[in-house]
């Protein structure tokens, strides 16, 4: 039985589903400590029992995690005058159907205050109003936490236990901003989303510049072990908008993989592939694939530079073989001047929403999962680690083909 003034570090997975996806954000919190910090209701019970590496499954009714239920009163329309476009600063932010704001931007609603950063999501917008939604991102689901200890540290080494509260540290700045509306697809006519800063040639821009990797070892090792969960042996893969590393595991037998780039000396170092093929997806969405040919499709640390996304998904999916898997995965680490505008626009978690409607807007995929991990540290040898103990976060997609 844990002690009442041990510091813990625990794993600690959200998980939701709505009827376009699965969700999963895990959050890996450090030396927390029972005699300081507040738990949720029945996790503090059953973590006090646990052991060392056990996971425990809590089940919670929606709202029931959070300060609040769903309230369909803090569903309200307000004139749009009331959206203050120049809250960040001098460059206007237009209201955008399915994006979240803080609150602040509409300060003198309901209790909204000028620094308030809570999240309230746009539902609808006319020329002269907005219909806004004020509850929590995850009001309206149930929820399943589990928890992982993934360490104990005794009384006379605590140098952690903060006063958290735990359930807000789990369910706030993300969670829930990675679903998008059910009923009305993003609008990706709304502004000018995938302008970006550098239009010049993407060959001539990635040519002129190193590779490396975008982020730390740790973060790598959990794209590895997400694609590991997907990819089997015997299979053919392809690696779109490929480089030197696919970050796949290194234990596949009989595997075929096909890279595709922009940059050849990426692609002629990259020790995974069997074959390669120079091609600009900005410039010819269109996949010089074959139909139905590959098993899995991967994409890493690059959905975010797609100028014709949906075109390129259904591309994906028409190279796919029934049932054949798109894996992505992406941190919020990324070449600013190339990725499209949009993306730079949104909170981190609301990127893993734009990639659902990819999928979505494809029509041609299903069994779709969201998953985040943040929290984790760095490896002990990371060059950074004196000036950022954490690991980059990292976010992971999957849509199967129908079929």
């Amino acid at each position: 039985m844990i002690d009442d003034k041990q510091n813990l570090s625990i794993l600690i997975d959200v998980q939701w589903h709505d009827e376009l996806a699965a969700y999963k954000d895990s959050n890996f919190v450090l030396k927390t400590n029972f005699w300081r910090d507040f738990y949720p209701p029945v996790f503090d019970y059953q973590i006090k029992r646990a052991q060392l590496n056990q996971t425990l499954n809590i089940n919670y009714k929606a709202g029931e995690l959070l300060e609040d239920e769903f309230n369909p009163s803090k569903i309200q329309t307000i004139s749009i005058s009331k959206f203050n476009r120049y809250y960040s600063g001098p460059i206007a932010i237009e209201p955008t159907i399915g994006r979240f704001y803080p609150r602040g931007m509409i300060e003198g609603v309901a209790d909204c205050f000028k620094m308030d950063n809570r999240p309230f999501r746009v539902l609808a917008k006319t020329e002269d109003s907005l219909e806004i939604d004020l509850n929590h991102p995850l009001a309206r689901s149930p929820i399943q936490v589990s928890a992982t200890i993934t360490d104990v540290f005794d009384v006379n080494q605590q140098n952690g236990g903060r006063c958290n509260d735990i359930a807000e540290t789990i369910t706030t700045n993300g969670p829930g901003f990675q679903v998008p509306l059910t009923a009305t697809p993003f609008d990706f006519s709304q502004g000018m989303p995938f302008i970006r800063k550098i239009e010049d040639d993407d060959a001539v821009f990635y040519d002129a510049i190193e590779t490396q990797p975008v982020v730390d070892q740790a973060a790598l090792e959990q794209l590895t072990q997400f694609y590991s969960k997907h990819l089997k042996n015997d299979s053919s893969i392809l690696d779109l908008m490929a480089g030197p590393d696919s970050h796949i595991p290194d234990n596949l037998e009989n595997i075929d993989i096909t890279g595709l780039g922009l940059k050849e000396q990426d692609l002629k170092e990259n020790p995974a592939l069997n074959q390669y093929t120079l091609h600009d997806l900005n410039q010819q969405p269109e996949l010089p694939f074959d139909d139905q040919q590959f098993d899995v499709v991967i994409c890493s640390f690059s959905v975010e530079y797609m100028t014709q996304p949906v075109k390129v998904f259904q591309q994906i999916a028409r190279i796919l073989k029934p049932g054949g898997v798109l894996l992505l995965g992406f941190s919020d680490r990324f070449f600013e001047k190339k990725a499209i505008g949009l993306w730079d626009d949104l909170h981190t978690f609301e990127r893993m929403g734009i990639v659902l409607e990819y999928f979505r807007q494809a029509g041609e995929f299903d069994d779709l999962h969201a998953e985040s991990i943040r929290g984790l540290i760095r490896h002990n040898n990371d060059p950074f680690i004196n000036k950022n103990v954490f690991s980059c976060p990292m976010f992971m997609l999957s849509g199967k083909r129908k079929g």
